[in-house]
């Protein structure tokens, strides 16, 4: 408790010099050596004070905010280099995906004139198919065409020589043809 008072004594007569100074009442001297030791002495208790009590706390202070300052500039600094990385991957990111796009676009430009030359292929292949198709095909008609031709004239010749023997062909006639085919038979040789 003892602390307490002396403490507050030295604050106030720091603080408060003229309350100091009101027990004693002595005659303004200007110039006094008393007046200079006292105020030397005054400024004296009030620095001893602020170093003594605010000195500790001042000090907590600013080793705090240096810490403060210090661990704000590393987190600052380590998320500028992560930044950095960051934009440096992106940038590395960047030239892979543009390679790769060059590349996707070089592959799609290949297989599509390999598609083209495909196509075309197939193309060519499909009109030579086309082209012997219809020639088969004309040579086929031409065939069919040729046989009714052929059949119409077999069926013509038939009902022709056919009228020419039901006009012409005589009873006598067909025992001359039997004999003959009994006579081939017996030789042996074929009609």
């Amino acid at each position: 408790m003892k602390k307490w008072i002396t403490s507050a004594a030295i604050f106030a007569a720091a603080f408060f010099p003229r309350a100091a100074l009101a027990a004693e009442q002595a005659p303004a001297e200007h110039g006094s050596w008393l007046l200079l030791m006292f105020f030397a002495i005054n400024f004296a208790l009030f620095v001893w004070v602020l170093v003594h009590f605010a000195g500790p706390v001042l000090k907590k202070f600013f080793a705090d905010r240096a810490v403060t300052i210090r661990t704000a500039l590393s987190r600052a600094q380590s998320a500028f280099a992560e930044a950095e990385d960051l934009a440096n991957k992106a940038a590395a990111r960047m030239a892979a995906l543009a390679a790769e796009l060059k590349k996707l676009a070089d592959e799609l430009e290949e297989e599509t004139a390999f598609q083209v030359g495909k196509v075309a292929d197939l193309a060519k292949s499909t009109a030579e198919r086309i082209h012997r198709d219809t020639e088969m095909s004309s040579s086929a008609l031409s065939e069919a065409a040729k046989r009714r031709v052929r059949a119409q004239l077999a069926e013509s010749a038939t009902s022709m020589a056919s009228d020419l023997i039901g006009r012409n062909f005589q009873p006598s006639d067909q025992g001359r043809l039997i004999n003959g085919f009994m006579d081939q038979l017996g030789s042996g040789d074929r009609p």
